[in-house]
C-alpha cells in the first residue's frame, strides 16, 4: 500500500474513531503521537504523528470555515480558539521537526560508530 494511502486511511479511521473531535482534542492527540515518536522513532510512529498533524490541520480549516459564517461574540470566541490552535500547531510542528532531526542524528551517529561495511573479524585471511 503506498505511503499516501496509509496516511489517508489512518486519518480517516482516526477521525471516525474520535468522532470528529474538536481542534483542542486533535492537538492533544497530535502531541501524544509526537511523544510516541520521540520515545520510539520508527517509521510507523513517524507516519502516525504526521497523520495526527494532518488531522489537526483539518480541524483548523474546519474552524476557519465555521468562523467565516459566524457573527458577534461567538465569532470572537472561536477566533480566539483558532489563534490558540494555530499557535499550538506551530509549536507541535517545531517539536516534531526537532524529534525527526534528533532521530536522524542518532541514526548517523550509530552508523559511524558501527559501520555496516567493515568486516569486524580479527582474522582477515584472504583465501
Amino acid at each position: 500500500m503506498p505511503f499516501f494511502w496509509k496516511i489517508f486511511l489512518f486519518v480517516v479511521l482516526t477521525f471516525l474513531s474520535l468522532g470528529g473531535c474538536t481542534g483542542e482534542q486533535q492537538a492533544s492527540f497530535a502531541k501524544n503521537k509526537i511523544e510516541e515518536y520521540k520515545q520510539n522513532p520508527t517509521k510507523e510512529n513517524k507516519e502516525e504523528a504526521q497523520a495526527a498533524l494532518a488531522e489537526l490541520d483539518a480541524a483548523i480549516y474546519k474552524l476557519e470555515a465555521q468562523i467565516s459564517k459566524e457573527e458577534g461574540e461567538t465569532k470572537k470566541e472561536d477566533q480566539r480558539r483558532l489563534n490558540d490552535l494555530k499557535k499550538k500547531r506551530a509549536e507541535l510542528s517545531s517539536d516534531f521537526t526537532k524529534a525527526k532531526a534528533d532521530a536522524l542524528l542518532k541514526d548517523i551517529k550509530d552508523f559511524f560508530q558501527n559501520p555496516p561495511f567493515f568486516n569486524k573479524t580479527k582474522d582477515n585471511k584472504n583465501p
